[in-house]
């Protein structure tokens, strides 16, 4: 997988990555959680939807 721009600015620091383990249970939950309803979006939208299908789908051609 190649990342775009645009993914790098979404990949936490070390930094930030730590600040997050150092949250609290409850708190890490509730983003956690946001975070996965935003993605939901993404993996819902027929747009989406169609474009995965179309690299997803399809027999397996071994060579």
């Amino acid at each position: 997988m190649i990342l775009q721009e645009e993914d790098l600015i979404k990949i936490p620091n070390l930094e930030a990555r730590r600040a997050f383990m150092k949250l609290s249970v409850d708190e890490r939950c509730r983003i956690l959680t946001l975070q996965a309803d935003e993605i939901a979006e993404d993996y819902e939208s027929e747009a989406q939807s169609t474009e995965r299908e179309q690299w997803q789908g399809g027999d397996i051609v071994e060579p």
